[in-house]
């Protein structure tokens, strides 16, 4: 086994012990060297491990950003075991929904204080281990990784469900290795570079932050509030000397057109901008080149092809004359992955014809952890390929290859959207919805406001109830996370239907002209 397709784990572990005074992570009140890391990983693991994790486990990683949930992560894969990334800002009930459809046992958290609470939130009894005490205990001898086989689960992350239930998505750790090796090789990745780390610890492209920078032996600088507008985040940039940048796409054209309308020096530090999460536009690259901001790659993937599949580097002097609002382009496929635009048979379309987009290749997950029915009709038997047991993920994307072999994104064939980089099916906010008591009837769309996705939820209230579009937002609130919290809520009498009954998308008002007015009493049908 080469060193670029051993399991992520090893390498990191070897990587310490080449460069163990070099700075793995920075931030946010705590810089950790590759030594550092890895004792308190290991002092982790052997915490773990007493406690009974192992291979195929999947281990609640119930920690914040920044050095916890470093070692978290790391002392979780050192023991074979999995990870599950969660959200300590979402409710309780979902909290219990994603811990029981990942059938964890265990968990690490900062603190005996933090297992408490997390115990309580969950209502499970979950064994436990903590940073802080790994921390305390990292001087000692904490053993050895585990062996880690190539098919074995690396995380489950949760992805929405169109049948209102969240889909969790197992991943390997061949194909996290495999993503670690050509995302490196993509993003050109040395022990000189500093990464920050900007996405949420429970979203997988802070795993794309991390884990390629690791492999390569440069450090993850973690951003203490993500929340801070790009003009907050250019100093911390400049003061942490970040080298590369990984954004949601509507954040980044945020920056472009904010540099556009105050011009200004950006870091000189930064090298490179990946952007990804959602769709972009060609008039933001212009503004960014514009600003001497440095070269853009445009990242497209879903969690089940382990984050990024293809990726699109667009050359500025390319860019004149074409449209501003076209879309840019998802690109070409990285090393080792293949996509395939097809049609309803199934069949390979001809170049610039519309088709699905199907990946295949070694950055496939394995499929829906215990879902074993749904990953059969995702996952689907790849037939233009020799290799033995392939397989290609049907992703519900519209395409199109140009002769040049870029795709080209057209939008979705099914409901899903994407909502601040998180992908959410329409039915399953339609289902938190129709969870409220007073609600008989919702139907969920997806709308633009200046350029960003919106959710609204258009609601009928049950007969001799009312329902006001603040309870509704209230409700969800303590349930769901806030990315499926609909921005617009507007109760109607009844949905519009077509004379055949079906609902009839078109008729249904703009919110921006009900301004969420409470409307009135659902009459008795």
């Amino acid at each position: 086994m080469t060193r670029t397709d051993a399991p992520v784990p090893l390498r990191i572990a070897r990587q310490a012990a080449r460069t163990p005074d070099a700075i793995a992570v920075s931030g946010p009140g705590q810089e950790l060297t590759y030594r550092q890391l890895d004792r308190r990983a290991r002092a982790l693991a052997r915490d773990l491990r007493s406690a009974g994790a192992g291979p195929e486990d999947t281990v609640v990683l119930g920690v914040r950003r920044g050095a916890h949930w470093a070692v978290g992560l790391l002392g979780i894969w050192y023991t074979g075991a999995a990870l599950l990334p969660v959200d300590l800002d979402a409710p309780d009930e979902r909290l219990r929904t994603l811990i029981t459809a990942a059938r964890a046992r265990h968990a690490v958290v900062p603190s005996r204080a933090d297992a408490a609470e997390l115990r309580t939130r969950c209502g499970a009894e979950l064994f436990w281990a903590a940073t802080d005490e790994a921390a305390a205990g990292a001087g000692a001898d904490g053993g050895p990784v585990t062996d880690i086989a190539p098919g074995s689960l690396a995380y489950v992350l949760f992805t929405s469900g169109s049948t209102g239930t969240p889909k969790p998505v197992a991943v390997t750790h061949a194909a996290l290795a495999h993503q670690a090796t050509a995302l490196a090789g993509r993003y050109a990745l040395t022990a000189d570079d500093r990464v920050l780390q900007f996405a949420a610890p429970a979203f997988d492209v802070s795993l794309e932050e991390a884990v390629p920078t690791w492999c390569t032996g440069g450090a993850a600088v973690f951003v203490e509030d993500n929340v801070l507008s790009p003009a907050e985040l250019e100093p911390f940039l400049a003061d942490h000397r970040v080298t590369l940048v990984n954004l949601p796409t509507p954040y980044w054209a945020q920056w472009a057109r904010d540099v556009e309308r105050r011009p200004r020096p950006l870091p000189r530090t930064l090298r490179q901008a990946v952007i990804g999460s959602d769709a972009g536009r060609i008039a933001d690259l212009v503004r960014w080149f514009a600003a001497d901001g440095p070269p853009v790659i445009s990242s497209y993937g879903l969690t089940e092809t382990t984050i990024t599949a293809t990726t699109y580097e667009p050359d500025p002097a390319a860019l004149a004359g074409r449209p501003g609002d076209e879309v840019i382009p998802i690109g070409v496929p990285l090393p080792g992955a293949r996509a395939y635009v097809l049609d309803g048979e199934l069949r390979e379309a001809a170049p610039d014809v519309a088709g699905e987009l199907y990946i295949g290749g070694g950055c496939l997950a394995r499929g829906y952890h215990g879902r074993p029915g749904l990953t059969a009709e995702r996952f689907v038997a790849d037939p233009f390929t020799t290799e033995h047991g392939a397989r290609m993920y049907r992703t519900g994307d519209r395409v199109r290859r140009g002769a040049d072999g870029t795709l080209a994104f057209l939008g979705r064939s099914d409901d899903q959207v994407k909502i601040r980089g998180h992908r959410v099916e329409l039915k399953e906010v339609e289902a938190a919805v129709a969870a409220h008591p007073a609600v008989e009837e919702v139907v969920a769309r997806a709308l633009r406001d200046r350029d960003e996705p919106q959710l609204a939820a258009y609601v009928v209230a049950a007969p001799g109830t009312t329902v006001e579009p603040d309870d509704i937002r209230r409700f969800l609130g303590d349930r769901v996370p806030g990315y499926l919290v609909p921005s617009h809520v507007v109760v109607l009498a009844e949905l519009p239907r077509t004379p055949g009954g079906k609902l009839d998308p078109r008729a249904l008002p703009d919110p921006a002209r009900t301004a969420d007015r409470p409307l009135a009493t659902a009459s008795s049908r």
